[in-house]
């Protein structure tokens, strides 16, 4: 097995337990904000797009591993942001949500760094495609 086949395996296992993840997590979320469906929808399309490419690697899957990287880079990005709006100054909204989980007894922060896995999926997704690295050969 070559390095870009391992480390394109190795995201379409991360793409896959994110998605574990992220689809129970997300849950209530989506419910009030579209948005929050991103990572899962990203998740999903990075577990088909490398799977597909760590069995059949060519120059398609390779654009196509390269084109849902990015997307992955750009979903961490945003995700970041949202999982701190409330952080960054978004006061209103945190305190009607506030009020709400008092009114209901529970308290639900998002993790600050999270969505920063997807970025480093999209990391690991580009560099499988380095044009600079000597071509594959087949193994025996």
């Amino acid at each position: 097995m070559t390095l870009r086949r391992a480390l394109v395996g190795f995201v379409a296992a991360g793409c896959l337990f994110l998605l574990l993840e992220v689809i129970p997590s997300h849950r209530e979320v989506v419910r009030e904000h579209l948005v929050a469906a991103v990572p899962t929808i990203v998740s999903l399309l990075g577990l088909l797009a490398f799977a597909v490419a760590f069995w059949a690697w060519n120059a398609t899957t390779r654009r196509i591993v390269q084109v849902v990287s990015v997307l992955l880079l750009l979903a961490g990005i945003l995700g970041v942001y949202f999982h701190n709006a409330e952080r960054l100054g978004m006061e209103r909204e945190h305190e009607e949500r506030k009020a709400e989980e008092h009114e209901h007894g529970e308290e639900n922060h998002a993790p600050p760094f999270a969505p920063l896995s997807l970025t480093g999926m999209g990391v690991l997704g580009l560099m499988a495609t380095y044009p600079k690295w000597k071509p594959e050969t087949e193994e025996g």
